[in-house]
């Protein structure tokens, strides 16, 4: 590819673009350019000098809209400030802001439970559990992935599974120093 096509696309979709903006200009005219929400101008009549000038047209009444009930949203007169939402019953008003207000108070934060022998031997119980029921998921997964002929697969699981049963190893070795802690602290009681 060459560096002439590299630049002729660009060039091509910039100057089709280019166009279609200065035909939008040319044929929509001035009357386009004008907001919708503004008051008709004045014109004056080229056709004599005598002529009077047209006064602007007065300004349409807008019906007054509907007061929806319920939850439904009333729009604001003007149609485009902020949404207005009747009270129904129930609804509470919310109070105002006030500058400078006091801090609100927080809730009290409960103290930490004491981490007791018998506390900790409750929580190492539950994470050799749940590690057990990680290694015999992760058998199965290997057992599968042998099926499969996934020879890779298997091996990083067999060496997850090595590294978790040695974490294991040292769980079941802690879990019995505490329940000794648990059997001492429950026969001094």
């Amino acid at each position: 590819m060459n560096n002439r096509s590299r630049f002729l696309l660009p060039l091509g979709a910039a100057l089709l673009l280019g166009a279609a903006l200065v035909l939008r200009l040319f044929l929509t005219g001035p009357e386009a350019t004008v907001p919708a929400g503004s008051p008709p101008s004045t014109t004056v009549s080229p056709v004599s000098p005598s002529a009077s000038v047209s006064a602007p047209a007065a300004p349409r009444a807008q019906p007054p809209s509907p007061v929806r009930s319920g939850s439904q949203a009333v729009a604001s007169s003007e149609g485009r400030g902020a949404t207005e939402v009747p009270i129904g019953p129930g609804d509470v008003v919310p109070e105002p802001e006030v500058e400078n207000a006091p801090p609100q108070q927080n809730d009290p934060i409960e103290p930490e439970l004491p981490q007791t022998p018998e506390w900790k031997h409750g929580k190492l119980v539950r994470m050799t559990e749940l590690m057990e029921r990680d290694v015999e998921r992760l058998e199965e997964e290997r057992l599968v992935a042998e099926a499969n002929g996934n020879t890779e697969e298997a091996k990083k699981l067999q060496v997850r599974i090595s590294r978790y049963r040695t974490s294991l190893m040292k769980l079941h070795e802690q879990r019995a120093g505490l329940a000794g802690e648990v059997s001492q602290e429950r026969a001094a009681q």
